[in-house]
């Protein structure tokens, strides 16, 4: 007999999303710090993508965090 799986749940896949995109938040850090040395054409990023970047990234996390806040004050999340 096949198990139904259920889709996760909104939270799990904002967490999911503000996991996966710390990657590109090391790259942009990578990026600013590397500017100090190397001309700006060699770098991976951008210096204004990686600043937006870096800018959505803590919005992404604040989002995170109020989303877990709403949920938990509605009994609908685990407490973290």
């Amino acid at each position: 007999m096949e198990q139904q799986q259920h889709p996760p749940s909104p939270m799990r896949l904002l967490e999911i999303l503000t996991d996966r995109f710390g990657a590109l938040v090391a790259v942009a850090n990578s990026s600013i710090k590397l500017a100090r040395y190397a001309p700006e054409d060699e770098l991976a990023m951008d210096l204004l993508v990686a600043e937006s970047v870096l800018e959505f990234g803590t919005s992404l996390r604040e989002a995170r965090d109020v989303a877990m806040q709403w949920a938990q004050a509605r009994g609908v999340a685990p407490l973290a």
